[in-house]
């Protein structure tokens, strides 16, 4: 905090595991009626191609305690390509993508940005989508209204997203989408099989070490061809046989499944969605979006880390805004 310059109070927080620790801070920092309202957090760089899955499951953890607080959430992307304090963009824009009103943080955001000298000579732009049946006239002038209450400067526009049949291009990405979660589960089950048999394996090695002790080199070289024999046996043979023909038959299943309709959908929505982002926004300084909440089962959490991946493709810098589900800012304040 010294080195940083920043002004507050320090509060360690002791954890048995890493989210247990997020957790706990996220619940108990503050002093008083100085409470936080906000968490802002980094995206998991690389996270597909690690083999450790504990750094985005970390991260959607976060997210759920997050909500579960009723607090905003920042989710900064591509952290390394951030200007720093030395560093002042001369011109530009501040890009935001207003789909849902959840409490007015998006609109909130781009005016403080604009109060620190970094960002001060950027212009703010207001996108807000409309379907085909949407008065894009009236959105617009509503908007306008709105903003002109608040006293925050923006350019807005209203983009029309029209009705299109689902490319072959999304049900590749979804395809690949679900091959990969399946064929990562797989990998893991047989990782923790071979975990599970080299545990029993050490276990019985162990049992007849202590067995051993005080006898002489004959019953010895018994106990190690008995330790020989206990390690691979015939029907450890044929469970192996079975296990990996299991491992092909899964494989084989991946190769013939077809997508699930509803993670196709999903998909089609943030595959269109980021081609209108690109289209309008390719060169702005900075884009916030709203970020979507994670799926209520776990089981498709991987899932959502792909639908967060393809919605932000191609966008240099991107701060992802979920709300706390209260007002932050009202035209009366």
């Amino acid at each position: 905090m010294e080195a940083e310059r920043v002004k507050g109070f320090c509060q360690l927080v002791v954890a048995a595991k890493v989210r247990e620790g997020i957790s706990h801070l996220i619940q108990s920092c503050g002093l008083g009626g100085m409470k936080h309202n906000t968490v802002v957090m980094g995206w998991p760089n690389a996270w597909r191609q690690s083999e450790d899955a504990r750094a985005w499951k970390t991260f959607i953890g976060t997210v759920r305690v997050t909500t579960a607080a009723r607090l905003a959430l920042l989710v900064a992307k591509n952290v390394a390509f951030y200007p720093g304090n030395a560093e002042p963009f001369l011109e530009g824009n501040i890009d935001v993508w207003w789909i849902v009103h959840d409490g007015g943080m998006l609109m909130l955001l781009p005016f403080l940005l604009k109060q620190h000298k970094v960002w001060r000579k950027c212009n703010i732009r207001i996108f807000t989508v409309a379907q085909l049946e949407d008065n894009s006239i009236q959105m617009k002038k509503d908007l306008a209204t709105f903003l002109y209450h608040l006293r925050i400067e923006a350019e807005v526009e209203v983009v029309e997203m029209h009705d299109s049949d689902i490319s072959a291009y999304t049900y590749e990405r979804t395809l690949m989408m679900e091959q990969r979660s399946q064929m990562l589960r797989h990998m893991r089950l047989s990782k923790t099989e071979r975990d599970r048999e080299a545990q029993l394996v050490k276990d019985r090695n162990s049992m007849l070490r202590l067995t051993s002790i005080g006898s002489d080199e004959d019953e010895e070289t018994e106990t190690y061809q008995e330790k020989v024999q206990m390690t691979w046996t015939k029907d450890k043979y044929m469970a192996a046989r079975g296990q990996k023909a299991r491992t092909l038959e899964g494989m084989q299943d991946l190769l013939n499944m077809k997508p699930d309709q509803s993670n196709v959908r999903r998909m089609h929505t943030a595959v269109k969605l980021n081609e209108v982002i690109v289209n309008k926004s390719h060169e702005a300084k900075l884009v916030l979006l709203n970020m979507p909440g994670p799926p209520r089962n776990p089981a498709g959490d991987e899932n959502y880390m792909e639908f967060l991946e393809v919605l932000t493709e191609g966008l240099e810098r991107v701060l992802l805004v979920r709300g706390g589900g209260s007002e932050v800012i009202t035209i009366y304040s």
